[in-house]
């Protein structure tokens, strides 16, 4: 049964920034290699890593076709570290 007493629910969000910069590391990538695979500034890459720009869905696109990683995948990220943010905001 998966009520809301066995459900683990964090907290806390990572900004996918981070994910996206793991995932470029972990494929030997350094952000300017990524930024040409993706046909992206730089700039706008280092923003999002930095979590000072958020994935949109045209940049999730980018990357879910550099990666092979569906976009949905990182623009479910970016909404959820949206809404954590935005929870953190409003007082309980």
């Amino acid at each position: 049964m998966n009520t809301s007493a066995n459900r683990w629910t964090p907290h806390w969000a990572i900004h996918p920034g981070q994910h996206l910069l793991e995932c470029i590391q972990s494929r030997g990538l350094s952000v300017e290699d990524f930024a040409d695979r993706t046909d992206l500034p730089a700039t706008t890459l280092d923003a999002i890593i930095s979590g000072r720009h958020p994935i949109t869905y045209d940049i999730a696109l980018r990357i879910g076709r550099s990666f092979g990683i569906m976009p949905d995948f990182w623009f479910l990220l970016q909404s959820k570290w949206h809404r954590q943010q935005e929870t953190m905001k409003t007082p309980a």
